[in-house]
């Protein structure tokens, strides 16, 4: 069943004997949610007012075209997997830094909720994400071997260019609210067969 961004199934009844809920600080490189297995990611959001040529500020997020590895081609968040023993923060930071050449403080940092994808074809694709913001001020990002990273207004997202679930739970996002949401893909791996935001 395909669905409309902004409709969203109703959460499901709570399991009556949960998955003990994993450390958010240090995750682990995969978790178990519901007897299966997630990779654990992190995806960081970058926001700047970036001031136009004859117009007020506007209020920008850093995305990036992916040129390599899982979804290339693809316009995604900066970020990426969670590796060993290091914190979720520690791995957003890394990967701001690896992808646009970025520099965040840790404390800089803002925890905006998480989001998991299962793929039921290709389950080793399966993900679970801790999410964050920051404000990157005037920094500009640099291009990397695998991101090419860019400045978009937060009215001018190429949704048409990233994957299919990004408008059911980035508008969350953007609109400064907690993300809490699972995303079920289609057999083909590109649609959404259903989408929970919680």
């Amino acid at each position: 069943m395909s669905l409309e961004p902004g409709a969203f199934e109703p959460a499901p009844e709570p399991n009556p004997e949960p998955n003990p809920e994993p450390n958010p600080e240090r995750p682990g490189e995969w978790m178990t949610i519901d007897g299966t297995a997630y990779r654990c990611v992190v995806l960081c959001f970058l926001f700047s007012s970036r001031k136009r040529v004859d117009e007020e500020p506007e209020r920008s997020v850093l995305l990036g075209l992916k040129r390599t590895g899982f979804g290339t081609g693809r316009v995604v968040a900066l970020g990426g997997k969670i590796d060993g023993r290091e914190s979720a923060v520690e791995a957003a930071v890394r990967e701001v830094a690896e992808e646009s050449g970025i520099e965040l403080a840790p404390d800089a940092l803002h925890h905006a909720g998480r989001i998991s994808w299962s793929f039921p074809d290709q389950p080793t694709w399966n993900m679970t994400a801790f999410l964050f913001t920051a404000d990157a001020g005037s920094a500009d990002p640099t291009a990397s071997e695998e991101i090419e990273p860019r400045w978009y207004g937060v009215g001018s997202i190429p949704w048409d260019a990233m994957w299919r679930d990004a408008p059911y739970w980035i508008p969350t996002l953007l609109d400064g609210r907690p993300v809490d949401a699972h995303i079920v893909m289609e057999r083909d791996n590109e649609g959404v067969a259903s989408a929970v935001l919680r």
